[in-house]
């Protein structure tokens, strides 16, 4: 009873909270829908030593019509090692460059998708966590990719979990969670507060106070320009310097990850707000499927940082515990939740390949 009460009470209390925002939020996706080519002749996104262009994306018609959007980075050689890479939240194809130059020296060609409703994707109202793991099925069948890896950071831990329960166990050879978020069970204590607030509460109930918060956001800002956008993140990352880790310094302060932080929000934002939050709410909410179903035969390798406030360590080693004792769990004593996926890029990279 007091749950039913409480639930009433916030479905409530977040349309009047944010109703003094909600037009703003409207207006901020009616931008996103009609001007995104507002920064056409900006050259801010230039001279990037990572990809930005779409010349590697391509399409997909799904058996029911959907379009799912995709990428390629890393080797393009015949014989290379196919590793299917699910991003974080929110983030889009684009987030698979950071793994190009690392991937071409390992011979692994990476394909990175679009969640649906994020970028090249459609929409899907009805999906789950384990309905894009069928997405990334056709995908690997169109592709005629006969033996791959799966690889999932941050956000993108729990579709690759989804992966490992639900693909061919003649072609995926090795799952890799790289920081990823675990089932919502687990909890959140141990993160920065306002990610366990938002994570904990915000998707179930308060959606349009959230939209509202990361409407505020410079890479949803798609009304502005890309320099203008730039400066304020530029501005936001010199406010918070001197509280960072030092690793974290090094890597924020690269106006190229900038860059591509500001490309990739292009496409979280291209379709409204709607689709990131429905991505939100089903990482935060029960998969679908037991991580202890999840065959044993399958190689499954966990690379968590100590020092993560944004997926805390508990979430590697309660997936860990329940993979049982065939999981390979690394554990990084001062890295964070940047530093355990640029710093180590070499090396997860590396070990899928040995798995496969």
């Amino acid at each position: 009873m007091a749950s039913f009460l409480a639930s009433c009470a916030c479905a409530i209390l977040d349309p009047l909270i944010t109703l003094p925002a909600s037009l703003t939020t409207q207006l901020i996706d009616h931008y996103t829908r009609s001007t995104k080519q507002a920064s056409e002749h900006d050259t801010t996104l230039n001279e990037c030593r990572y990809q930005l262009d779409t010349s590697t994306s391509s399409t997909l018609i799904l058996p029911d019509s959907r379009t799912l959007g995709y990428a390629q980075y890393g080797s393009s050689a015949p014989g290379a090692h196919t590793i299917f890479y699910v991003h974080g939240w929110p983030a889009s194809r684009v987030e698979g460059t950071f793994l190009d130059s690392k991937a071409k020296r390992h011979n692994v060609r990476i394909i990175c998708m679009d969640r649906p409703g994020i970028g090249l994707s459609s929409p899907h109202p009805t999906r789950t966590i384990l309905s894009h793991a069928r997405d990334i099925d056709h995908l690997a069948q169109h592709l005629q990719a006969e033996r791959y890896g799966v690889l999932g950071v941050s956000g993108g831990g729990p579709y690759a979990l989804a992966c490992a329960y639900a693909l061919p166990a003649n072609k995926l050879k090795v799952v890799s969670l790289v920081c990823g978020l675990g089932p919502p069970d687990i909890g959140y204590w141990g993160m920065h507060p306002l990610n366990y607030l938002g994570w904990t509460y915000s998707p179930h109930y308060f959606p349009r106070f959230t939209k509202w918060w990361f409407s505020r956001e410079p890479g949803a800002r798609l009304d502005l320009n890309d320099k203008e956008r730039m400066n304020m993140l530029i501005r936001d990352f010199q406010k918070s310097q001197a509280k960072m880790h030092p690793k974290d310094v090094k890597i924020f302060g690269d106006i190229d990850f900038w860059k591509v932080h500001l490309r990739r929000s292009n496409d979280v934002y291209a379709q409204g707000t709607d689709w990131f939050m429905q991505d939100m709410k089903l990482l935060a909410s029960d998969p679908g499927f037991r991580i202890q179903d999840i065959r044993k035969d399958l190689k499954v390798q966990l690379w968590y940082g100590k020092l993560d406030k944004n997926v805390p360590l508990k979430h590697g080693e309660e997936v860990a515990r329940r993979l049982g004792p065939g999981a390979e769990l690394r554990v990084k004593e001062d890295d964070t939740h940047a530093s355990i996926f640029f710093d180590w890029r070499d090396d997860f990279l590396g070990e899928m390949v040995k798995a496969m």
